[in-house]
């Protein structure tokens, strides 16, 4: 089980140094807009706004009458002012919140993959689209930070990939792609750092003790440096569902 409160801490202390670090949640928040077919909406509702980098490439390239958004770190709302205004923001872990209206767009960015059961999520998601509606979301595959699972040893996603795809066959499934973004660092400290700086670090408490830190250092680097570098791999999953 994924623990929420370990998740809201982590990303509401990096709200301030996520954007500048979140370079592959940019990535993957242009491909997602990339990959709609329609660019108008009347009503579109974005799940984990957290800072607006999604939220900035929707304003840019989508027309809509109305936004609604949701985080479940609600400092995130001051974000989203910044951005589009007005909207309608709703607090709260999208698990627990009730959806009491329908959308024609419903859109997530590097989110869904810390619900404890995504694929209840989705089937609630798919239920709250209008007729003809879209769901549009990108989240991580098996192998996404597979370094890090490797080296302290974490379990996988609570989701398997294969096994998400055959639930989603009851839909219409639009896109259903993946792919993998090798990011370098110079050391392995970077990577940590990095992790940090995001909130990816939310997987797990991991306390480092200075021996530990020396122990992982040396077990990165023999393991995955490349040139002088070392490694970390995200793996991107795209997915669109129409109604």
């Amino acid at each position: 089980m994924i623990n929420k409160a370990l998740v809201k801490k982590r990303f509401s202390k990096s709200l301030k140094t996520y954007e500048d670090n979140a370079v592959i949640q940019k990535i993957m928040a242009k491909k997602l807009i990339e990959l709609l077919v329609l660019k108008e909406y009347n009503s579109i509702f974005e799940i984990g706004c957290a800072t607006g980098i999604l939220t900035k490439e929707i304003k840019k390239n989508l027309t809509f009458k109305e936004y609604i958004a949701n985080d479940i770190v609600e400092k995130s709302q001051e974000y989203i002012n910044k951005i589009i205004y007005p909207n309608i923001f709703l607090g709260g872990d999208i698990e627990e919140i009730e959806l009491n209206k329908k959308y024609n767009l419903i859109i997530s960015n590097a989110s869904l993959q810390w619900c404890n059961d995504i694929e209840k999520v989705l089937k609630k998601l798919i239920n709250s689209l209008e007729e003809k509606g879209t769901l549009a979301i990108s989240i991580f595959g098996d192998n996404n930070l597979k370094e890090i699972k490797d080296i302290f040893h974490l379990e996988n996603n609570t989701y398997s990939l294969n096994k998400l795809k055959e639930s989603l066959a009851k839909y219409k499934l639009i896109t259903f792609e993946e792919e993998e973004i090798k990011v370098e660092f110079e050391n392995p400290i970077m990577v940590l750092k990095h992790l940090k700086l995001t909130g990816v670090n939310a997987i797990k408490e991991v306390v480092l003790s200075k021996k530990k830190l020396q122990e992982f250092e040396e077990e990165y680097t023999k393991k995955y440096q490349n040139n002088g570098k070392v490694i970390l791999t995200y793996n991107p999953v795209y997915i669109q569902i129409a109604r």
